[in-house]
Parts: structure tokens; C-alpha cells; sequence
């Protein structure tokens, strides 16, 4: 009869050597980069970029923004924006509720995903106070519209409106 030791070994026994751990190691980070990588590109190829144009002389700016909002306050002007079909249509009226007519207004319809749906309007008034625009069939979804409505001129924006809905 023979004696074994504890450093003996089966012939199938196997034994875990240090190219195995380094097997092991770059196979496991392999995997974690490959992730990652992919990861990465659906990110850079679906978010088109700055959401706002500007944005760094926008921040620059803001006292410029806040003194826009206060003189639209001073207004007192209403607005209502909603989708007939396939009519943008806005609703502007005064502090007294009464319509406001013969203005520029320009609709800057947005999907939020996506820059790829975007459309501009320039919305054409009724004696109603109504702005209207087509804009054709509008895929399933949240959009974002922000309606400009500019003075007589049509070179300053005098009120903005933002609206967010959801199409069926």
C-alpha cells in the first residue's frame, strides 16, 4: 500500500494556473467593453445633439428672457393650443378676453426623441382670434409646440406659448 500525501494528485484532477485566471480576467472585460460599446453607439447615433440652439449665449442671457416673460405677464394675454385632425389650431385672446387678430404667429411643432419630425408654421388668422396651419397627419406620440406670435412688424416676439400633447 502507498501513501499520498495532500500535494498529490489524480491524474483528472486539474489545476487552476495563472493563464487561466488571465483567461478568465480578459474574457470577463471583453464583455464588460463590448457592452459598453454598444451601449455608446446607440447613444451617439440616437440623441441628435443640443436640444437648444444656443444654448451657452441663452444662459448668458437669461435677465434678457426673464424681462420678456414679465412684459408677456404685463399682457395678460390667454392662449389655447389644441389638433383638429390634421389643423394646428392656437387661440389667442386679450386681458379682457376678447380675440386677438392680424398677428405673425409661427408654430415650432417638435418630437422630443427625435428632431426628425420637426416642423415650422407660420399660422394664418381668422377674425376669430384662431391661428390655424396644416400640418398633416401627425405620428402616434408626445410632441412639443411652442407658438411665437410676433408685433405688428413681425420682427419681435411679443408673446410665446408652450404646449406639450399627445397624439393617439
Amino acid at each position: 500500500m502507498t501513501d499520498m500525501t495532500a500535494d498529490d494528485q489524480t491524474p483528472n484532477e486539474k489545476k487552476l494556473k495563472g493563464w487561466h485566471v488571465l483567461l478568465i480576467m480578459l474574457g470577463f472585460f471583453g464583455v464588460i467593453f463590448s457592452v459598453n460599446g454598444v451601449f455608446l453607439y446607440h447613444a451617439i447615433t440616437s440623441f441628435p445633439g443640443e436640444d437648444v440652439k444656443k444654448s451657452y449665449v441663452q444662459g448668458l442671457n437669461y435677465n434678457d428672457t426673464l424681462a420678456a416673460r414679465a412684459a408677456q405677464a404685463e399682457l395678460g394675454w390667454t392662449a389655447a393650443f389644441g389638433v383638429d385632425g390634421e389643423t394646428l389650431v392656437f387661440q389667442l385672446d386679450d386681458q379682457d378676453g376678447k380675440p386677438i387678430t392680424n398677428r405673425v404667429a409661427v408654430a415650432d411643432l417638435r418630437r422630443r426623441a427625435s428632431d426628425a419630425a420637426d416642423h415650422t408654421f407660420i399660422l394664418e388668422a381668422n377674425s376669430k382670434g384662431e391661428y390655424t396651419a396644416q400640418a398633416g397627419t401627425l405620428e402616434k406620440g408626445q410632441w412639443f409646440v411652442r407658438v411665437n406670435v410676433m408685433d405688428y412688424d413681425g420682427e419681435t416676439v411679443q408673446f410665446t406659448a408652450d404646449k406639450t400633447f399627445i397624439v393617439k
